[in-house]
């Protein structure tokens, strides 16, 4: 899982975004437009052409906007690849939501 401005996660006030597929995770400011932002193979168009999931992190609550290609399962397969990966060990990030549902 490659992990991109996991730093950003130590000084954000109030929330962050990130967009997030199986092969990484971007964290961007939360004035930035998900469409707007690319990374590392990493996309996320509007009408679910991006290759990628949008997410907002705030605290104790990780909320990730529904995507035609990504499932329940594939959703909590890649997040838990994000909460093993070196870089965001020390994270403290609360709680999982797809589509407004809390999944573990």
């Amino acid at each position: 899982m490659h992990v991109i401005n996991a730093d950003l996660l130590d000084h954000a006030q109030g929330t962050l975004k990130f967009i997030l597929n199986d092969s990484g995770i971007y964290f961007f400011p939360a004035t930035q437009q998900h469409r707007d932002t690319k990374s590392h193979g990493l996309s996320y168009e509007d009408d679910y052409r991006g290759n990628a999931v949008a997410g907002i992190v705030m605290p104790e609550r990780v909320e990730i906007r529904f995507h035609t290609a990504f499932s329940d399962d594939r959703i909590r397969t890649i997040w838990r690849s994000v909460l093993s990966s070196p870089e965001l060990a020390s994270a403290k990030l609360g709680g999982l939501y797809y589509q407004g549902r809390e999944i573990v």
